[in-house]
């Protein structure tokens, strides 16, 4: 059976200790290993390689995984068409609601037919009536480092949920 690790990527201004900790987070949880690769790195090349290792775990997207690569397409493009599953990983505003990004996001893979497992908060303040009115995809909210422990969801609900979208996915 193809081993479909689940790719990591950030929709909008995330911090760099957030998204470590949000992706080391949900690894731990998930199991196997996290690779990271740059959004700079050949689409091609690195699923290549990731699809010959057969190895489990979660997949971090380093940059704007949106934006144009220069061998042509976007590293979301590439995923749509290795049928390779996506976790966006978003944040509040400095007022705490979702920005735009998030959204975006969520409608570009819709679009390309990327196979959206679903959206995770990092950080920030997590308003679960909110999150059911915006009608995406959410999973849960991983708390930053500086935030008290998660008292709606743990990180292994987060991941069951994660896993079983995965399990459904049609591949």
């Amino acid at each position: 059976m193809i081993c479909n690790r689940p790719f990591l990527v950030t929709a909008g201004p995330i911090s760099n200790q957030e998204i470590e900790f949000g992706s080391i987070s949900l690894s731990n949880a998930w199991g196997g290993t996290l690779n990271k690769y740059s959004c700079s790195d050949s689409p091609r090349t690195v699923l290549e390689g990731l699809h010959e290792s057969k190895s489990k775990g979660m997949v971090q997207l380093l940059g704007d995984a949106a934006v144009q690569h220069q061998e042509g397409g976007s590293w979301l493009e590439a995923l749509a068409a290795w049928r390779k599953p996506a976790i966006v990983l978003a944040n509040t505003s400095p007022s705490g609601e979702i920005t735009g990004y998030a959204p975006a996001y969520a409608a570009l893979c819709e679009t390309l037919s990327v196979p959206l497992l679903g959206i995770i908060q990092v950080g920030g303040y997590w308003d679960s009536f909110k999150r059911r009115l915006d009608g995406l995809p959410w999973c849960g909210w991983i708390a930053s480092e500086k935030t008290s422990l998660n008292e709606f969801m743990t990180i292994e609900e987060v991941v069951i949920v994660l896993s079983t979208r995965n399990l459904t996915l049609n591949y």
